[in-house]
């Protein structure tokens, strides 16, 4: 009997237009379940992709001829959860089905093997939960719910976590727990204090940082079971789970969750939510200062809310009390003849916390020597010649694009007069880090910031160096502003707090807001002596923003948010949908922008508004104009069909932005 063969339906792992077939069908001579990682030509190149069907052959009108499958690299590589999954995203976030699914792929590379090193045994601390932490634990552990955990820093929330996995894998020891974090500096404490529970072999971290065959060993150890704790970033959300008993999403706050730079642009707190419904387990949010949707949702009832208090814990000698935060105004500084980034308060506070063998942390959202360089004889801004973007000073002696990587010469010339001097202007950490080494010499500085993470072991060291006291004042950006429990940190200093309300975008105030409070939350209430103190340099100290912060009235800022967002229909009172279209010529750019507009203003239906196209904030990156358009849907929801095949249709040029992060 002749054999007979099988039709075999693969997604190609490759980008393929939305208005085109997602899927192509090949022949096989044998079946292949849905998940198995395939080798198939396409077009002239051979490529991997996805197998999600299959179905015996028949004949075929028209001498239609199928090409074959060339290799099968792994049956059952992908599970039915992570299928659905990637339908989901591809749905939610308008983009193709391939490339989603290529971030599920991982490279099938062997880990190197190592020696192992001897682990000491660490003696499991014996926490006592407070009434608040238990009732946290029993409603999540007993409910698929989602849930919003919310308590300042140092209310444990951690504690919560750990114990709410404990209770759960006594119930089903096959369950397995995924740990989403936001920053790549947040591991070596995660891995520390959750390794005081759980045993290593059961334990696995995957990020981006990994080496390709350390994350392909983790990713195998996750799909057969071994792994049960599962730390990880927002790319955790594709691995092949066996059984999930829980997802927690701490410092769920964090815009990191957000991939914005390249496809699937997807947000790893909405594809978890997803991730728990296929799994049917609980979600828990934690965040001492949580998004404005993530609030409202809270306060609508969509998810539980568990509300945690600072504890009340007492030292030897000391009493947890509360932080001291304080405006500093710079304009005063000014009139002293203080020319300096660091006011005489906060310089005074330092010397105090040094004496008394306390640590510092210096807060400044901007890396670098500067903000930016202008010419010293005609005050030209020098900018990338790549992205038009202001190019920041760096100790290195060159002028840095913070977007494009571009370097300057070390004598770079101004673009108007030629001339060779410039001038520096504003603050990054390099610049403090300077000033810090200047005023007090003997102090044990440190700077974290994404120039200083590159290293391999970084995060590591810079964490362990800190919390073992062998830096005295660390000054960073952004990464050092949550999660991190230092218990000698007793000064604060936030250097520019204008700059962070300098960007004109509906979330910005949100995002200044949420940085200063968090990195106030690293202070460590020591007592009397010692309270904690927090100082936030300003030149506009009787800004309504600066009142409400100090106030520390947390409901007051959320009402105000929903109050003016609620006025323009953003979220969490409508869906936004972000278009950039880019390209080397700018008036090609702005023609196709204007085409697609008035196309989706032809289209647009009740609760569906369209911006005119303007430039991007940054409108120029690596040689590329762009211009985009926004589109508010006051259903937030469903995309209205006539809006979905527009997107659909869009070319190459375009970037398709679901919930984006920025508007601007």
């Amino acid at each position: 009997m002749e054999k007979k063969e099988n039709i075999i339906d693969v997604v190609p792992l490759a980008r393929i237009p939305l208005s085109r077939n997602q899927s192509f069908s090949y022949l096989s001579d044998e079946k292949l379940s849905a998940g198995t990682l395939v080798t198939v030509p396409l077009f002239r190149r051979k490529v991997s992709g996805i197998v999600t069907g299959h179905r015996p052959d028949f004949e075929r009108l028209g001498n239609i001829e199928l090409k074959k499958i060339e290799a099968i690299v792994a049956e059952n590589f992908l599970t039915d959860k992570q299928l659905e999954l990637a339908g989901f995203i591809s749905d939610y976030y308008l983009s193709p089905i391939g490339i989603v699914l290529k971030s599920f792929v991982p490279k099938l590379t062997k880990e190197r093997k190592k020696q192992k090193e001897v682990e000491e045994k660490k003696a499991v601390p014996d926490i006592r939960l407070t009434n608040e932490q238990a009732r946290a634990v029993a409603a999540i552990a007993k409910s698929n719910s989602k849930f919003l955990l919310f308590g300042p820093a140092s209310s444990g929330k951690t504690e919560v976590y750990i114990h709410a996995i404990k209770k759960i894998k006594a119930r089903d020891k096959e369950k397995q727990f995924l740990i989403l974090l936001p920053e790549l500096t947040l591991t070596p404490q995660a891995i520390e204090r959750y390794g005081e529970h759980f045993a290593p072999e059961e334990t696995v971290v995957l990020h981006s940082r990994l080496s390709k065959g350390r994350f392909y060993s983790n990713w195998q150890k996750i799909k057969s079971g071994q792994a049960k704790i599962i730390i990880g970033s927002r790319m955790s959300v594709f691995s092949p789970f066996h059984k999930l008993g829980l997802i927690v999403i701490d410092e769920e706050q964090d815009m990191s969750f957000k991939q914005w730079d390249m496809n699937p642009r997807y947000d790893a707190r909405t594809v978890a939510e997803k991730l728990a419904e296929l799994h049917k387990c609980p979600l828990v949010s934690g965040s001492a200062t949580p998004r404005v949707e993530t609030y409202y949702n809270a306060s609508k009832g969509k998810y539980d809310l568990l509300e945690l208090p600072i504890l009340k814990l007492k030292t030897i000698s000391y009493e947890l009390k509360t932080t001291h935060m304080e405006l500093v105004d710079m304009k005063k500084e000014r009139w002293i003849k203080n020319y300096s980034p660091l006011s005489k308060k906060l310089q005074s506070e330092i010397s105090y916390a040094l004496r008394n063998k306390l640590q510092t942390i210096l807060f400044i959202n901007r890396q670098g020597m500067s903000s930016f360089s202008v010419c010293a004889d005609c005050k030209t801004v020098l900018k990338c010649p790549r992205c038009e973007r202001a190019l920041i000073y760096d100790k290195e002696g060159v002028y840095k694009c913070v977007h494009c990587a571009h370097r300057s010469s070390v004598t770079p010339q101004c673009s108007r007069c030629k001339g060779l001097s410039f001038t520096n202007v504003g603050l990054g950490t390099q610049k403090i880090e300077r000033e810090i080494v200047g005023l007090f010499p003997g102090a044990r500085v440190a700077r974290a910031d994404n120039q200083s993470m590159q290293a391999p072991g970084a995060q590591e060291k810079i964490y362990a160096d800190f919390k073992n006291g062998q830096t005295d004042i660390l000054i960073g950006t952004q990464m050092i502003s949550k999660g991190w429990d230092l218990p000698n940190v007793s000064l604060v200093g936030i250097i520019d707090a204008d700059g962070m309300l300098g960007i004109p975008d509906f979330t910005t105030e949100e995002k200044a807001y949420q940085s200063i409070i968090q990195t106030a939350g690293r202070v460590s209430r020591l007592g009397a002596k010692f309270p904690g103190q927090v100082l936030i340099q300003t030149f506009n100290p009787e800004q309504k923003f600066f009142k409400m912060l100090v106030a520390g009235k947390l409901s007051d800022f959320y009402e105000k948010e929903l109050k003016d967002r609620k006025s323009l229909g953003l979220p969490p009172f409508g869906r936004l949908i972000k278009l950039t279209c880019q390209d080397h010529s700018l008036k090609k750019s702005v023609a196709e922008a204007a085409r697609i507009y008035a196309l989706l203003e032809e289209n647009a239906c009740q609760g569906v508004k369209i911006s005119e196209p303007q430039d991007a904030f940054l409108s120029n990156i690596r040689g590329r104009f762009r211009i985009q358009i926004i589109i508010r849907l006051k259903d937030a929801k469903v995309i209205p069909q006539e809006i979905r095949s527009i997107l659909a249709s869009l070319t190459a040029n375009w970037i398709i932005d679901v919930d984006p992060i920025s508007i601007i």
